[in-house]
């Protein structure tokens, strides 16, 4: 028996309009075909993880036990452990994943689930938490079906792309979108980003999990979602994704070093909002750096920064996270304002030196970070100013794996703040600072008051 709507659908397909929807038709179902052809062949390199982490104890209980020398208590499945997951791609046939640093962060231990249900327990081989990017290896006998590392330059805004994740722990979920935007940055504050905005689903579990393009090249690493003030913590059709390139350079640079390197032109600046008379905003140059890339490309005290590398600068936090988007030993031409007159220069961004200087006398090892008074010098060697009206703490040095490292802090901050004391200097700090197994800290970044959790003291 014919029903209504199958007598409507013959007729429609016998006209002219009929074979243009079937052609539209054809080309939806060829589109579908394609993403399942990609899926069957990169779907088995993406991974899901499962990271065990030790629920800190309050502050004030870890006080008590101090105080009163109590038996710490033993985290168990009952009183202390949680598990949370995420997501990962295998780059390397040995096993090397790629995930986000807040999915292994604090891990007690870590198991990586494979496509085919095959698990194996992971270790941490490097981690960042500025750029939010991690590196584990699986403890396993390979060789693992690998993804391939796209160019994330090459994309387009309006690209398919797609991502496979864990969201809400339903495993090795697919969704698909676009590319929405490029360049999305100062998002999350603190955190190095050159963020890809997708509207392809992306929720809590997709951490870590890849964005692929149409060739199933592995193009970003998924890592944050928008949500409304007030609303739930899901998708709201606007999410984030490290690019694939910068994520590489990362990642080798964890491997090879165990850390990565900051990238720096060597200049302070201060917002230059729009007038009548020039409706450019920019970052003026306030102060230049001896023997920096800024000097020796001929930049001097007052120029203004409308342009990098192709991208317009409206403020100095615009400047600030191309320089360190973009990492040491780039090219970046520019585009200035001096004396009304447009000039177009070239520089290469440098990094913070292989290895820190020895500390000076004054200075204290608290944390794994090198502590001392903010004299002029040393501030102008870091290029910072202190907030007015406000004694701190300079941050001249931070080790590799440390806690403070691990809480990120920087060569360069400025600690204002330790648990309710306004810091007054070193001694003052450090008696606080003794007096607990972990402490919050309040320190000063590019005009930012940020509060860090630092533990294992």
């Amino acid at each position: 028996m014919l029903l209504p709507g199958l007598i409507t659908a013959a007729i429609l397909l016998s006209s002219p309009v009929a074979a243009e929807d079937s052609a539209a038709l054809g080309s939806a179902r060829a589109l579908g075909d394609a993403f399942a052809e990609i899926v069957d062949r990169v779907g088995p390199a993406t991974v899901y993880i499962q990271a065990d982490k030790a629920r800190p104890l309050s502050l004030g209980l870890q006080q008590l036990i101090q105080d009163y020398a109590l038996p710490r208590p033993r985290p168990d499945a009952a009183a202390g452990w949680s598990s949370t997951t995420g997501s990962g791609v295998i780059v390397r046939e040995d096993g090397l994943v790629l995930t986000n640093h807040h999915v292994v962060s604090g891990a007690t231990g870590l198991a990586v689930t494979l496509w085919d249900k095959r698990s194996y327990p992971a270790v941490v081989i490097g981690s960042d938490p500025r750029t939010d990017l991690a590196v584990l290896q699986i403890e396993g006998e390979g060789p693992f079906p690998v993804a391939d590392i796209g160019d994330s330059d090459a994309i387009r805004i309006g690209h398919w792309v797609i991502a496979i994740g864990h969201p809400f722990d339903f495993q090795f979920t697919v969704t698909a979108g676009i590319v929405s935007a490029r360049g999305r940055r100062n998002i999350i504050p603190e955190e190095i980003q050159d963020y890809i905005q997708t509207d392809a689903s992306i929720n809590p579990g997709n951490s870590g999990g890849p964005l692929f393009n149409l060739d199933g090249e592995v193009v970003g690493i998924n890592t944050a979602i928008y949500t409304p003030e007030g609303g739930a913590v899901q998708n709201a059709g606007i999410s984030f994704a490290i690019p694939s390139n910068m994520a590489w350079r990362i990642s080798s640079e964890l491997m090879q070093r165990g850390r990565v390197a900051r990238a720096s032109i060597g200049v302070t600046t201060q917002d230059v909002p729009p007038t009548p008379d020039s409706p450019r905003p920019g970052a003026q140059i306030t102060q230049v750096l001896a023997e920096s890339p800024a000097e020796a490309a001929g930049l001097r005290r007052g120029d203004i920064i409308l342009e990098v590398d192709g991208e317009r600068i409206s403020t100095t936090a615009d400047l600030r996270g191309l320089i360190l988007a973009r990492g040491p030993d780039t090219t970046l031409p520019m585009r200035i304002v001096r004396g009304g007159e447009h000039l177009d220069v070239v520089l290469t961004t440098a990094g913070r030196r292989e290895e820190a200087p020895a500390p000076p006398d004054d200075a204290v090892t608290w944390a794994g970070a090198v502590l001392a008074m903010p004299t002029e010098a040393r501030l102008a060697h870091y290029g910072v100013a202190l907030p007015e009206d406000s004694a701190a703490l300079l941050v001249l040095s931070v080790a590799p794996d440390s806690p403070a490292a691990s809480a990120g802090l920087t060569p360069g901050d400025l600690l204002l703040q330790i648990q309710s004391h306004e810091v007054q200097d070193l001694e003052q700090f450090l008696a606080v600072a003794e007096s607990h197994s972990s402490v919050m800290v309040w320190f000063y970044r590019a005009g930012t008051r940020t509060l860090a959790a630092i533990g294992g003291l």
